[in-house]
């Protein structure tokens, strides 16, 4: 078995050309155990491992400039969200003791496995918002590939990487990161992953714009969004869940498994009483990919026909008509995909 020790912190914080001050965009430099934008104005410290690169939206942005209402309300809905897992971390690690456990946990999930399977040979791997880092480690544990684990929470952050540096992963850099203020080089990711996070900001499709020029051209985007009408049968149970309290969580699927009370516990809180979330259909996704000069290529559930552990994520498929999305995701209410969140999963490809 190949020796997968963590670097040192020396080797831990020298510069990667790949990341850039958050505020000015800039290659950073090091200075001890910090890095520093180049004008030295701007500086970030290295805390165990994680690379702390958080700055507002608003920060930088300078009088006059015509966006401090509309940065107050995003960094509005950073903090409560970010007040929100520090809280409690989502997932945590109670219940993987090694590699070896939470590779078998990730591949019963399809798309993860088929997610690790396809990554190419020595790709740049982003996943923004990636709370606890299990999908991270998991990857930087069985691919070969250069993972950047990016989240807001540093109490998530900080289980990533003890989990990463105890079983000795390599591979994965983690880093503080506000999706709205990228601490990466545009056109440097060969895949941005980005699962069950855009729905969780003041503006999602502005979260996708900040988010998508990270991608370099011909590379891909895989996103993953609470749907409008596959997640119906959450808001009917949470409606119910204001009024019955917790006896209206038998009728949640998601709960009826053997979950460990900490799981349990941080189902509820992300399904129930999130302060922050909002619903998309796959036709304004498609918005957003034909604006930002992507092109569809697959989803899940798919739109057309079903999805099987055999798929090939990244080579493209029919988007099918208005009335076929629609039709996927009226079936998504009455399958698992709608009692489990209604979460859907678009991947894109952008224009070399």
């Amino acid at each position: 078995m190949p020796d997968r020790r963590e670097p040192a912190m020396s080797e831990a914080v020298e510069v990667d050309a790949n990341l850039v001050c958050p505020v000015t965009g800039t290659p950073l430099h090091r200075e001890g155990d910090d890095l520093v934008s180049a004008d030295g104005t701007h500086r970030y410290p290295c805390e165990s491992g994680i690379f702390r690169l958080f700055a507002s939206a608003g920060e930088g942005a300078g009088e006059g400039s015509g966006q401090g209402d509309a940065t107050k309300v995003l960094d509005t809905a950073t903090s409560k969200v970010q007040e929100f897992y520090e809280e409690a971390p989502f997932p945590n690690y109670n219940d993987v003791d090694d590699v070896a456990t939470l590779v078998k946990r990730a591949d019963t999930s399809v798309f993860g496995r088929l997610l690790r399977e396809q990554i190419p040979v020595n790709a740049s791997v982003l996943e923004v918002g990636c709370g606890t880092g299990q999908l991270s480690n998991y990857l930087a544990a069985t691919c070969v590939a250069r993972i950047y684990a990016a989240d807001m929470t540093l109490a998530s952050l900080r289980l990533g990487r003890k989990f990463a540096a105890d079983q000795k992963i390599e591979g994965v850099r983690f880093l503080q990161m506000n999706l709205f203020r990228p601490c990466i080089r545009p056109g440097s990711m060969d895949l941005v992953i980005s699962n069950g996070v855009l729905h969780h900001t003041a503006d999602s499709k502005a979260a996708f714009m900040s988010i998508a020029p990270l991608v370099k051209p011909g590379g891909h985007i895989v996103i993953g969004l609470y749907n409008h009408i596959g997640r119906l049968r959450t808001d009917l149970r949470r409606a119910l869940w204001r009024v019955f309290g917790d006896r209206a969580l038998i009728l949640d699927p998601h709960l009826r498994k053997p979950l460990s009370p900490d799981k349990r516990r941080a189902w509820i809180r992300d399904q129930y009483i999130h302060p922050v979330e909002r619903k998309h259909s796959i036709s304004e996704v498609l918005g957003w990919f034909e604006q930002a000069g992507f092109s569809f290529v697959s989803s899940i559930p798919k739109i057309i026909g079903d999805f099987t552990g055999e798929e090939k994520l990244f080579e493209p498929v029919s988007a099918g008509r208005p009335i076929d999305r629609l039709m996927a995701e009226t079936e998504m209410l009455f399958s698992s995909y709608g009692g489990e969140g209604g979460l859907f999963i678009v991947i894109g490809r952008r224009s070399a």
